[in-house]
């Protein structure tokens, strides 16, 4: 169609996202999307640098969603479910961690489905990093109305970066955690296909999201693929204490809510990870 929202596509360049601002700033319309085959200046969602080699689909896509600053936390994951439904269209089962991790495995296959097992560690196949832009500053990793005054912040459009581990070896991947592609999983896939797939999954998520409706339906579908919920958990913050406990739900902006021995509380930043109790 000829009003579909374009699409770069570049051999290798360092960081997709820094494009993606250029355009928007230039008037690009919402569902512009770049994507690359190489990057060789990624940075993940606390700002570190991480690998992004040929063979990925690496991609960054501008979003001017009608969604207020407190609400764009929503899109992380619409995000997700975008990538579960692309990498799903080719036969991958994956799961998905909170904030922003699609993995693979960590679960077991039992009478009743298919539960959390403490023993089998779940593999990263993608991740994925929402960057609000407000007043020309991208806010990446924390909700928008803790950066500013919520009342008076204003979202200008969204950079929603998301890297899937595709054709290529996971042994290509120089990281200290688990990792898997799609390779790995079923074999060589079309990147193509999986990055046109992504964005057509991604438009219609994010439009599903701008009602709360449909945002609580889209969390019904997040739960049910969460490797996270039900699981005692590590959550590692930048700057302040750790918080251990059960993961028990995630709450309306996207926050994580986690009962420790005291209390529960809303974490809507860090890495969460799981953890045994000593008397596993």
């Amino acid at each position: 169609m000829t009003d579909d929202p374009p699409v770069e596509w570049h051999e290798s360049m360092g960081d997709t996202s820094l494009r993606v601002r250029q355009l928007a700033d230039d008037g690009a319309p919402h569902g512009t999307m770049v994507a690359a085959d190489e990057l060789t200046a990624a940075r993940g969602r606390t700002g570190n640098e991480w690998a992004a080699p040929p063979g990925g689909v690496w991609t960054s896509t501008l979003l001017r969603p009608d969604l207020s600053a407190d609400r764009v936390g929503r899109l992380t994951f619409a995000g997700a479910m975008a990538v579960v439904d692309a990498v799903e269209s080719v036969g991958v089962e994956a799961r998905l961690m909170w904030p922003n991790d699609v993995v693979v495995g960590g679960e077991s296959e039992g009478d009743g489905g298919f539960e959390a097992d403490a023993d089998a560690v779940p593999k990263k196949l993608a991740g994925v990093l929402t960057e609000p832009v407000v007043d020309g500053v991208p806010v990446p990793g924390k909700p928008v109305d803790e950066v500013f005054d919520g009342d008076g912040a204003a979202v200008e459009y969204v950079v929603v970066g998301t890297g899937i581990n595709a054709d290529f070896d996971p042994a290509e991947l120089p990281v200290d955690r688990p990792v898997t592609t799609l390779r790995a999983e079923v074999g060589a896939v079309d990147r193509d296909r999986i990055a046109r797939r992504y964005r057509e999954a991604l438009l219609a998520r994010c439009a599903t999201v701008a009602s709360d409706d449909g945002f609580a339906a889209l969390l019904d579908e997040w739960r049910e693929r969460a490797e996270t919920l039900g699981s005692r958990v590590t959550v590692r913050r930048r700057g302040t204490d750790d918080v251990t406990g059960v993961a028990r739900d995630v709450s309306a902006r996207g926050g994580l809510l986690v009962e420790t021995d005291d209390v529960t509380v809303e974490l809507t930043e860090g890495e969460a990870s799981r953890v045994r109790d000593a008397s596993d």
